[in-house]
């Protein structure tokens, strides 16, 4: 056999390779000794019958023979139906003249299999012609295990994901969606794959309202938090508020730059509603809605304490309606509370949106006001209601009238606790009634 030195020209060796390179006693038998031993592929050639003609040493020893005992053999005395119905396809494609590339899980002796890369392409004569086939075969084993572990694990993670009850949205640095779980159509009313590359903030709508939300994510790109949690009101594409609680992380790589972030998003709508239907029940009145008792008492003390401290003047309406007690004798309490619901409308209609109207108790009715307090503005506001009460409530079954009757209190400067101007001006309603009903009567106090 010629040596290798023979097949190579000087003129193609880099200038920096010496020539005594060529000594290194490189011939056909050594360079078949390296296709046999050294080189880290599976090396075969078959005919058109699968037939091998060639096998490098590697190929043999996956079987535990030599190449010699196995040239001659044919791919199916070597493999079983099952592995040659799935890679003779390949083979055969390559004997219809094309370069095949496909992996597969192939058998090795004392092994569940081994995966392999493999290429087959045609093996052709001086003509031209297509006589057999060569196939390589790299070990891709490793490799193909943690790629299959790494999708296992992302589909486990994607299942966790869309079997959460929280939405999963992840993002590049600039806050593009990169990532959203199934949850996001029930938490915005859109699709998850509509939204893939699209910038947050945007989609979420009002930039206002959107405003905590944004300086949470600005203080994660920026480094200065590494998570942070917020709350914020989302509108559905239906257009109805959406109460959420976002938990979001920032991701850095290794120059400490922000790569990617995630918010794990939870719908608290229907936990916030009742949060906030307890805070109103503990200041309204569950009839009309008004505020209650505590509520008027709260903002009154308040109310005086500015009055001692800047000398801001407040006022006192106390009403109690004429005849409401044969509206419940005769047609029942339903009836009853449909009245006071009424009166409690006639009354936010009459007064301004600074005042506080209040349902005291019962029938008993208050209005705060510290806007134009004046006695004569404040016995024209009186005037006024009455007037509304003048015209029947109308309830399920029928129409009843009612009156008020009023009193006035403007609270004086000595004044020491708020419970003190509630009694004048009830005091006030009583004189009122006490004179005949359907009148308006001024604290003794307030109008010395």
């Amino acid at each position: 056999m010629a040596d290798t030195s023979e097949l190579i020209n000087d003129n193609a060796l880099p200038a920096h390779l010496p020539r005594t390179a060529l000594n290194a006693g490189l011939s056909f038998a050594s360079l078949g000794r390296i296709l046999d031993h050294n080189l880290g592929a599976i090396v075969s050639l078959l005919d058109l019958d699968a037939r091998l003609h060639y096998v490098n040493a590697r190929f043999a020893k996956s079987f535990n023979m030599t190449p010699a005992e196995m040239i001659g053999k044919s791919l199916f005395d070597l493999y079983t139906k099952e592995h040659t119905d799935a890679f003779m396809p390949f083979i055969r494609r390559a004997f219809a003249g094309e370069e095949v590339y496909y992996e597969r899980l192939g058998p090795v002796v004392g092994s569940a299999g081994i995966w392999h890369t493999i290429a087959v392409t045609p093996w052709r004569d001086d003509t031209g012609r297509i006589i057999g086939a060569a196939t390589s075969s790299m070990r891709v084993h490793e490799l193909k295990v943690k790629v299959e572990a790494l999708r296992v694990a992302n589909e486990r993670l994607s299942s966790h994901f869309d079997n959460s009850p929280l939405t999963v949205l992840e993002f590049d640095g600039a806050l593009h969606i990169t990532r959203c779980s199934a949850q996001v159509e029930s938490l915005l009313g859109m699709a998850p794959e509509p939204l893939l590359g699209r910038s947050l903030l945007p989609v979420l709508g009002d930039d206002r309202q959107m405003r905590p939300l944004a300086d949470a994510f600005a203080r994660l790109q920026q480094g200065f938090e590494r998570s942070n949690r917020v709350e914020v009101t989302l509108t559905h594409r239906n257009g109805a508020p959406v109460y959420s609680e976002w938990f979001n992380s920032a991701l850095t790589d290794a120059s400490g730059r922000v790569s990617s972030m995630m918010s794990l998003v939870q719908d608290v709508t229907t936990r916030t509603i009742a949060e906030l239907q307890l805070r109103k029940f503990a200041t309204h009145d569950p009839l009309t809605g008004l505020y209650n008792r505590r509520a008027l008492t709260d903002r009154l003390e308040q109310a005086v304490a500015r009055r001692k401290r800047n000398g801001s003047l407040i006022a006192l309406l106390f009403l109690d309606l004429d005849e409401f007690k044969l509206v419940n004798d005769q047609h029942g309490h339903g009836a009853g509370d449909e009245v006071l619901c009424e009166v409690a409308r006639r009354l936010l209609a009459i007064t301004r949106e600074a005042d506080v109207v209040s349902r005291f108790g019962g029938d008993e009715f208050v209005v705060l006001t510290e806007t134009d307090v004046t006695l004569q503005s404040m016995n024209a506001l009186a005037q006024r209601i009455l007037r509304a009460l003048e015209h029947p409530c109308n309830f399920g079954s029928g129409r009843a009238k009612v009156g008020a009757s009023i009193g006035v209190a403007l609270c004086p400067e000595s004044i020491g606790h708020a419970r003190e101007l509630i009694q004048w001006a009830d005091d006030a309603m009583y004189e009122a009634k006490r004179s005949g009903k359907g009148r308006v009567c001024q604290a003794k106090m307030a109008a010395a």
